[in-house]
């Protein structure tokens, strides 16, 4: 016998099952795995969490935030003085 659980899954968690699904037929498209790195962050996932539920090292997920834009991607964020432009 199978038991359900009757808790409604999370839309987040639904998206990272898909593309752990997608990535392990190696059916994933950059574009679009892109933009879901994009939504997860929206919806407060930090780099580390995204990379350990998408199977991804710090790279892959840094590289994907740089293809849907880095502005909003890091909007927010310090950074050091080395980065002012005098």
């Amino acid at each position: 016998m199978t038991c359900l659980t009757s808790d409604a899954a999370s839309r987040d968690g639904l998206m990272a099952a898909t593309i752990r699904h997608n990535r392990a037929r190696g059916r994933h498209q950059i574009h679009a795995m892109s933009e879901i790195v994009r939504e997860l962050t929206r919806l407060g996932w930090t780099p580390q969490k995204i990379g350990k539920e998408l199977g991804m090292d710090a790279d892959e997920v840094l590289r994907l935030k740089q293809i849907s834009g880095l502005t909003e991607m890091f909007a927010g964020r310090q950074f050091s003085q080395a980065w002012t432009i005098k």
